[in-house]
């Protein structure tokens, strides 16, 4: 599902500089008005109520989490479990086990517009999702056969509580959602060309494995500059590799940050910030990536780098 294939003990954080943040503004470029998929189920967004105010640049979302089917009301519910048990291979399953073959029948599309969909990023509620066009609820459907979703798309506004069943959370208009199962992604980056050369496999997936971890806490809504981890967490290979050198030359990660950019420029450029230090010496070194936040797609402008700042 990537363009690229896709620990240690120290506490690994990410921060933004505010004055920084003032100066250089993170904010995108002219408003949109984007109208959710189905004005019936969200009663806060209609054509007549932008996402966006007039004069503010979409709030861009690129999160990582998993994506969890919920039942917006009784009679939805009634119903799903109706068309569970006309399902001929539902005996035995559980019940998210049940929903999901019933969701994934196309005799049920309707109730898979019916459904409220819900990203839980480290086990928290945190946004409900709908889809930019309708014929995307199908990658929700398909969102749910898998441990972990990347879920790109636009922050709305706060659903009422009668979307989903109570929740009061902010709404995620989503264009595209990544699915991966944590494993089979670390099993992927041991194996080769990804592999560094020389590189011990067993111990780079468990380096990888722990890096992916300890990275993906500092993600959580994925909003502003958050979102160039998120991407270069499932889309950079070389984060992995670099890490993974700097434990093998008895280095200690002490922190990952994230803040704009010190260059002079219209567009929104950020630097991710890999700072360590030598177990043996305490030498201090910090390696960056340059990531371009301009649009809801994140790209690296430069690759991994020393770092001087």
């Amino acid at each position: 599902m990537t363009e690229e294939h896709v620990h240690g003990d120290s506490t690994i954080r990410a921060t933004e500089n505010a004055a920084a943040s003032a100066a250089v503004s993170l904010d995108a470029s002219p408003s949109q008005t984007i109208v959710p998929a189905q004005e019936g189920r969200c009663p806060n967004c209609s054509p007549t109520r932008a996402l966006t105010q007039p004069n503010h640049n979409p709030p861009w979302v690129y999160v990582i989490g998993d994506v969890d089917a919920r039942y917006p009301s009784l009679a939805v519910e009634k119903e799903a479990i109706g068309a569970m048990g006309r399902l001929e291979k539902a005996a035995g399953l559980s019940n998210d086990a049940a929903l999901q073959m019933m969701l994934e029948n196309p005799n049920n599309a309707f109730l898979v517009r019916e459904m409220c969909y819900v990203l839980l990023v480290q086990e928290v509620e945190t946004y409900i999702l709908l889809p930019r066009v309708p014929q995307d609820y199908s990658m929700l459907v398909e969102a749910g056969k898998h441990e972990l979703s990347a879920v790109i798309g636009m922050r709305g506004p706060i659903a009422g509580p009668e979307v989903c069943n109570g929740l009061t959370l902010p709404f995620l208009i989503f264009d595209v959602i990544y699915n991966f199962d944590r494993a089979a992604l670390i099993t992927d980056l041991s194996s080769l060309p990804t592999l560094p050369k020389g590189a011990d496999a067993s111990k780079f997936q468990k380096n990888a494995a722990d890096i992916f971890n300890q990275v993906l806490l500092l993600v959580d809504d994925g909003t502003e500059m958050k979102r160039a981890l998120a991407y270069l967490l499932i889309r950079n290979a070389e984060l992995y590799r670099n890490i993974t050198k700097a434990f093998d030359e008895n280095a200690q990660v002490t922190s990952i940050e994230v803040k704009p950019a010190p260059v002079s420029s219209t567009q929104k450029l950020v630097d991710v910030v890999v700072r360590m230090v030598n177990r043996s010496n305490a030498a201090p070194s910090s390696i960056f990536a340059r990531v371009n936040l301009d649009n809801k797609l994140p790209y690296m402008v430069t690759g991994w780098q020393p770092y001087w700042q």
